[in-house]
């Protein structure tokens, strides 16, 4: 079974069809058994990344995050729910993440390609782009990783942008990637 988690920026617990009147917000699924958690923009372990709003993380569970032979090693979601009118281009979402990753990693060699948008993908709910690359992190979290391809979808949401980004070093055919696209196709907001 797979646990939504929602969020939504000091707006509480308003879900879409509440008459008109509830607080925009975001519904992002989990992974079964996984680790979800929330932190501000910027986060506190890259204060000079220059966007505003929350985070919101959807990993493995723990014992397979971290262990560098499971097939879900360092594999998540995150969102970005981001306030105000933020550069979603791709410099500055590849200039974002590299600044992201080398707060987390911490590294100066952190490095990140982004290629253009593919065609806009159709989406019922909202307009989405998607940018598609790699990230070299050399170690993260006490452990040495190898390049992982990275995922940037970014969607106009009713008072907000919102950025999905998906993290894998596994093959894109992999287990995990099914995985993370469904989290990822899984999100709405409103």
């Amino acid at each position: 079974m797979t646990m939504v988690l929602v969020g939504c920026a000091g707006c509480g617990t308003a879900q879409p069809g509440d008459g008109g009147t509830a607080p925009h917000g975001y519904a992002l699924p989990e992974f079964p058994a996984g680790v979800a958690f929330h932190t501000s923009l910027p986060p506190a372990f890259s204060p000079f990344l220059p966007l505003y709003g929350e985070e919101a993380t959807r990993e493995p569970p723990a014992v397979d995050f971290y262990d560098p032979t499971s097939p879900y090693f360092f594999s998540y979601v995150f969102i970005w729910w981001l306030t105000s009118t933020p550069d979603l281009s791709t410099s500055a979402l590849r200039d974002d993440v590299r600044l992201y990753y080398t707060g987390l990693c911490p590294s100066a060699t952190v490095s990140v390609t982004l290629g253009e948008p593919e065609t806009a993908v159709a989406d019922a709910r909202m307009p989405v782009t998607r940018r598609s690359g790699a990230l070299d992190a050399h170690s993260c979290l006490g452990n040495p990783v190898p390049i992982a391809a990275l995922e940037t979808s970014t969607y106009n949401c009713p008072d907000h942008a919102a950025v999905v980004v998906v993290v894998s070093p596994q093959p894109l055919s992999s287990q995990v990637w099914m995985d993370l696209v469904a989290i990822r196709d899984g999100f709405t907001c409103w």
